[in-house]
């Protein structure tokens, strides 16, 4: 009498593991690279945030038609009626804050173009007709413990006055 084989249908142990394990390193990869890109979007984000905040700022101290002081720590930045003040109870009123969002700070460094980094200190806007008064600087923003940091600049020379936002991701200012 024969022997009757029947086909298999489906896939062995040992081929399913295979797939699971190709699929896992894959997966690591891909989570290593997202994580990388959300770290280089809260940084960007915060810079815009700040540089933004900056121009408000400055609007602020044209239409008040009255200095005001910016100081920025930590997490917060704060503009205040008049100009910057080293007692805080002598600060005048609070116009205007913002916080960071959780893991981005204010942060001291190297800003790029050679220009004065604001932080650890204060900033006197006073008001100007016709250009932003808003001095050569930068804030620096740090991404928690990271080497992603992005910079609010501005800059001025002979033919314009820019503002920027420079992003470095630990190697060299973009």
């Amino acid at each position: 009498m024969p022997v009757e084989r029947r086909s298999k249908a489906g896939f062995t142990l040992v081929e399913v593991l295979v797939v699971v394990i190709i699929m896992g390193i894959l997966s690591g990869l891909g989570v290593s690279s997202l994580r990388s890109a959300v770290m280089n979007n809260r940084i960007k984000d915060a810079g815009i945030n700040v540089s933004a905040y900056l121009e408000r700022a400055a609007n602020d101290a044209v239409r008040l038609n009255k200095k005001v002081c910016v100081k920025a720590s930590g997490q917060n930045i704060k503009t205040y009626e008049g100009a910057c003040q080293d007692d805080a109870s002598k600060q005048g009123g609070v116009i205007d804050e913002m916080k960071l969002e959780s893991l981005n700070e204010f942060t001291s460094g190297t800003c790029p173009d050679n220009v004065t980094n604001f932080t650890g200190g204060a900033i006197t806007l006073a008001p100007h007709i016709g250009t932003s008064p808003i001095p050569n600087g930068c804030l620096l923003v740090k991404y928690g413990a990271s080497d992603r940091r992005a910079a609010s600049v501005k800059v001025s020379n002979k033919n314009s006055i820019y503002y920027k936002l420079s992003y470095n991701s630990g190697s060299s200012w973009q």
